[in-house]
């Protein structure tokens, strides 16, 4: 076939939810038939590095991976490209950021996991945070709870990805999306993005798009055959860099579907454009 499928995960391959499974039924058929055909897939996720490898082995299938957004790359037998947050650099924006908006929390993921720091002092919200994180099941991280353990991995850890943490409700998802302009224009030594409530930071030079076009480049793929599809803010920079077959969600913000060409509403949908020709 020729054709190459690069792929968020939550709210795009993970779309509906299947808490059990992982992956919806028609959305894994799709796929296997599609690499079956002779089609090339690249996970593409904010996700930890090892989480994409639980994913490519629910898929059954080879596939390829970008992790963190863009900070870590593999390319279906080794990882060929990763890229962290310097701690002194991680720690001063945190505190920055705390300073100006005051947000319920952070997450950094580290090569060890996902280690959270939050304000609420009280052993009741952070017991009741963790079981609703657990109560993800199979979409859960491994989630390291611990402020010992957090002020450890941002003093020493190799970070990949900060998540500065909003809350929860509509107002706090444009309280999101507001700061991450200011931010991104504040902090030009790292990418920013906006995914909902979060907002997620990178490495200077760690996106989907660098990271994808660096893959494709380095297998020799036709940049034409690539078809992007995505839900967030982070997913943005690849319909920007891939537009002539960019794909968004139909659930997804206006903000973000304006970018992607075509809007489907679930990801089996893309059949239709792939088989189509």
């Amino acid at each position: 076939m020729g054709k190459i499928i690069a792929t968020d995960l939550d709210g795009t391959l993970f779309y509906p939810k299947d808490k059990n499974e992982m992956i919806y039924k028609p959305n894994l058929f799709f796929l296997q038939s599609f690499i079956d055909d002779g089609g090339k897939v690249i996970l593409i996720s904010g996700r930890s590095y090892k989480y994409c490898l639980r994913v490519i082995n629910k898929i059954g299938r080879p596939c390829q991976a970008i992790s963190y957004n863009g900070a870590c790359i593999y390319d279906g037998k080794k990882t060929i490209f990763s890229n962290v947050i310097p701690n002194d650099e991680a720690k001063s924006i945190i505190d920055d950021i705390f300073k100006t908006y005051r947000n319920p929390g952070v997450f950094l993921m580290t090569e060890k996991g996902l280690f959270i720091h939050l304000i609420y002092k009280s052993w009741i919200i952070r017991k009741g945070f963790e079981l609703y994180y657990k109560g993800q099941k199979i979409y859960a991280e491994d989630l390291i709870i611990g402020e010992d353990k957090y002020n450890e991995e941002l003093d020493h850890g190799q970070i990949y990805k900060i998540m500065i943490y909003f809350g929860l409700g509509k107002k706090k998802k444009e309280k999101a999306s507001n700061a991450n302009k200011i931010i991104r224009n504040i902090y030009d030594n790292v990418e920013c993005n906006w995914s909902d409530n979060v907002i997620e930071i990178t490495a200077k030079g760690c996106s989907k798009a660098r990271a994808l076009t660096t893959l494709i480049e380095k297998e020799g793929l036709n940049k034409d055959d690539v078809y992007v599809v995505g839900d967030s803010g982070n997913d943005i920079s690849m319909f920007k860099a891939f537009p002539e077959h960019s794909f968004c969600m139909g659930h997804s913000p206006e903000t973000v579907r304006k970018h992607a060409r075509f809007t489907i509403d679930k990801f089996e949908y893309l059949s239709r454009y792939i088989y189509e020709k």
